[in-house]
């Protein structure tokens, strides 16, 4: 029962990294991409959707709900079909600063050249990595994710870099459907445990009563 679950938890993340919002080549052109936002999700706005946050309800429309929920599921898809291209995260405590995400593409008549590509500063929690002026080379897109939804801060975002999105392999649907199967399996396993818990749960119980009542003590 453990090893379902080890193969279910491996097989889901693999195809959360492969598959879904995000899956897309990015054309040569992009250089960098630059993500601003607050860690608190306080001064947010109403919106469509919905998610949980330590127990409370959040609405995706606050800008740094949506940009949070890009960075950790959608991002890492970009970054998967894209490791070349450098993404920096920059985080801080100031939530009146809009969540901002920076694209950084070449420009169109820049020349080639053979130095070395800059360094690029490494994420950061402490607002260490701010978004720097683009190069002479570059030229810079900026969305503003206050407000938005994390399908249309992707909406933007794809539409902006002009990125190819990948659909899923035959493969990949096989996988998925598994998957499916795997957690419904997994599901019924987690119930019969459960029913096996409550039922012994319920049994030492009755126990406790009829000895507590001395309806054992003849027998003892």
């Amino acid at each position: 029962m453990r090893s379902l679950g080890i193969r279910w938890n491996k097989l889901r993340r693999l195809i959360d990294l492969k598959c879904g919002p995000g899956a897309a080549i990015l054309p040569p052109e992009v250089t960098r991409i630059h993500m601003d936002f607050a860690f608190r999700l306080n001064n947010g706005h109403m919106g469509p959707k919905y998610v949980i946050s330590r127990h409370r309800f959040w609405t995706e429309a606050n800008g740094f709900v949506a940009s949070r929920k890009f960075w950790k599921e959608i991002l890492p898809r970009i970054k998967y079909h894209n490791p070349s291209v450098p993404m920096i995260v920059n985080r801080h405590t100031n939530n009146e600063r809009p969540p901002v995400m920076t694209i950084y593409l070449r420009k169109p008549d820049a020349s080639p050249t053979s130095d070395p590509a800059p360094v690029q500063p490494a994420s950061s929690w402490a607002d260490l990595s701010k978004a720097t002026p683009p190069a002479a080379d570059e030229r810079v897109v900026t969305i503003d994710m206050k407000n938005k939804h994390s399908s249309t801060i992707l909406e933007f975002f794809l539409a902006e870099t002009r990125a190819l999105t990948i659909a899923p392999t035959k493969e990949e649907i096989e996988e998925i459907q598994s998957l499916k199967v795997l957690k419904k399996e997994s599901q019924v396993s987690r119930a019969r445990v459960l029913a096996d818990r409550m039922a012994k749960k319920r049994e030492e119980d009755m126990l406790k009563r009829a000895r507590a009542a001395g309806g054992l003590a003849e027998a003892e």
